[in-house]
């Protein structure tokens, strides 16, 4: 073979290897059909789940309704402090917030303890009876707001000369609740003392008059003032007079 026949010969075998190359790097049929930004555009957003459909074909199934809106918008990027533009994720928000805030308030609060200015105290249903004496005392809401009673009231003596006269009622220690009171309402406590000298020894009861009862309501320090002319033991080893709780 000549020469030039040769040189002929490789040129056209290096031709056919360059037309093999080519051949071989075309795309598989439907592999590209969609262009890259097809999923962002159909899917509105980074699909953190399904952002490259895993049929290759359709980019609306892992786009809109995987990565877009259910996953990527209401879950992970839409919501926001603000409600950044999901209606569901903004309500679910202000739920939660308004639960909270009923959550906080467990209970509405107790009225406030009454006053001696929010009250007057009378001596009702008075019975005398084998050297005993026995009432009720009657404690009335005259204010405008309700407030409550829980527990004892206080009670002692005085005497013609202010002061107190002997020694102050004793609690009898039955079980108490409180009692709320409305404007006008009234709780009771039940008051005991010896009728005059009584059992006692005469010497050791001291009789002596008083002008009235000195009342403090349960928990304060200023008294009311019941006016009662009677006489009761007054000896310091005497405690005949006898309170008990407050009463609805």
């Amino acid at each position: 073979m000549s020469p030039k026949l040769a040189a002929a010969a490789a040129l056209l075998v290096g031709g056919l290897a360059l037309t093999a190359c080519s051949s071989s790097a075309a795309p598989a049929p439907g592999r590209a059909a969609q262009p890259p930004s097809s999923a962002a555009a159909t899917g509105g957003g980074a699909p953190s789940t399904g952002g490259a459909p895993s049929d290759g074909g359709s980019a609306s199934t892992g786009g809109s309704s995987t990565g877009g809106s259910s996953t990527g918008g209401s879950s992970t990027g839409g919501s926001s402090s603000t409600g950044g533009g999901n209606p569901t994720a903004s309500a679910v928000g202000s739920t939660t917030g308004g639960s909270s805030g009923t959550g906080g308030s467990t209970a509405a609060p107790s009225a406030a303890e009454c006053t001696a200015s929010q009250l007057t105290v009378a001596q009702t249903n008075p019975s005398v009876g084998a050297g005993q004496y026995y009432s009720t005392l009657t404690f009335t809401n005259t204010s405008g707001h309700t407030c409550s009673l829980t527990g004892y009231p206080g009670v002692s003596y005085v005497p013609q000369a202010n002061g107190q006269s002997g020694n102050p009622a004793a609690r009898t220690g039955d079980p108490y609740r409180t009692v709320t009171l409305a404007p006008g309402g009234t709780a009771h406590a039940a008051f005991h003392d010896a009728n005059g000298v009584s059992g006692y020894d005469p010497g050791q009861c001291a009789l002596a008059p008083a002008t009235g009862l000195k009342v403090y309501p349960p928990d304060q320090r200023t008294a009311l003032f019941l006016p009662w002319q009677t006489e009761h033991c007054t000896g310091p080893s005497i405690h005949a007079a006898t309170i008990g709780p407050i009463t609805g």
